[in-house]
């Protein structure tokens, strides 16, 4: 006997109580909202929007479970503004962890990230960071690529700067001791920072003098003036005898183009301190400075490096290219007055003279 009732759904006829969500078998109200999946068989079969979420829907970055849809059967998360596969739970949002210093990504429950240092964490375990001996060289690289592809002259002092890998902690400190204005910038932390000293040899003031008969000698009208003075005669040899960078420091704990990117940008900031025409009273406005150095870094990621590559590690570590990617992203919308403002006014002069 034909039924009495039936119901049209997914291309199918059904008995009402034979519509059955085919992840927790109960029956779905025809009358709501329902998702389905399509099997093997290219047939489309019904489920409910809770169970199509815990079946098929976004997992989450943090605790591995898939996040629920809310009353309005919509699924809410926050993501990764770069990397498609990193979203997490709304819950988390309060109170998200740690994040990777290297990408940023979002530290997972089940695998925690290894710590670096007083850097912070790591989320990258295939990527060794980088020492202060694995450095140097790719400092000679960043100076290379300065010199022989933007064709700026390079000073010997320059190429001589010794570089070193330090822990958060080493960094902040000298940053504070050096009134440093790094900082602000959108992006996870200070990751490097130029060390320089600035003195000026040209100014000498002389003290009042007034001469003695008894010991036929000039002297001192100030009695705490009285005796020898010092004064050392700036290096001749050097380009900007009244400047010297004594170091570069970068953070530890970093995957190798990151390291690469943030020497580049310090070797910007040394380039100005040296460079002849450098004057100390009348300093480089900082969004200019900054703007041309994260220019550099931008450049020297996209043009001075090999080829990154396209391999994955794991079930959702982005590849080396990815990262680079990550990296140039992170530089191009920095909303930071000074780091992103100034990088995009730098490019954007840099791409009308070259």
């Amino acid at each position: 006997k034909p039924a009495a009732t039936f119901l049209v759904a997914l291309d199918k006829k059904y008995h009402p109580e034979c519509f059955k969500c085919v992840g927790c078998h109960q029956v779905i109200d025809s009358k709501g909202p329902f998702a389905y999946m399509v099997g093997e068989d290219q047939q489309k079969h019904p489920l409910h929007r809770k169970c199509y979420a815990e079946l098929y829907g976004v997992k989450c970055a943090v605790c591995m479970a898939s996040i629920p849809a809310g009353p309005d059967g919509k699924v809410s998360f926050v993501k990764h503004p770069f990397f498609d596969k990193e979203q997490m739970c709304p819950s988390h949002a309060r109170n998200p962890g740690r994040r990777c210093t290297g990408c940023h990504r979002f530290e997972p429950e089940r695998e925690p990230f290894a710590d670096i240092n007083d850097s912070g964490s790591l989320c990258l375990l295939f990527l060794l960071p980088m020492d202060s001996e694995d450095a140097q060289p790719l400092w000679d690289i960043v100076i290379k690529f300065m010199e022989e592809k933007l064709h700026l002259p390079i000073w010997k002092d320059l190429r001589k700067v010794p570089i070193l890998i330090v822990g958060y902690e080493a960094l902040n400190n000298h940053m504070q001791a050096a009134g440093a204005v790094h900082g602000g910038s959108s992006q996870i932390l200070t990751r490097g920072l130029c060390l320089t000293e600035h003195q000026s040899g040209r100014k000498v003031r002389l003290a009042k003098m007034k001469f003695n008969k008894n010991n036929q000698s000039f002297e001192s009208v100030n009695v705490e003036e009285r005796g020898y003075t010092f004064f050392q005669v700036p290096d001749a040899t050097k380009v900007n005898p009244d400047a010297s960078v004594t170091a570069i420091l970068c953070l530890s704990g970093l995957p190798r183009d990151l390291t690469a990117s943030v020497l580049a940008h310090e070797a910007t900031h040394a380039w100005f301190k040296l460079h002849p025409r450098f004057d100390i009273a009348n300093m480089i406005p900082p969004q200019v400075e900054e703007g041309c150095a994260q220019l550099v870094a931008m450049l020297f990621l996209t043009e001075g490096l090999d080829p990154a590559s396209t391999e994955t590690y794991g079930d959702s570590g982005p590849s080396d290219e990815k990262l680079r990617q990550y990296f140039k992203f992170s530089i191009e919308t920095d909303d930071n007055e000074i780091y992103g403002e100034g990088y995009r006014k730098a490019a954007a002069a840099y791409a009308d003279i070259g």
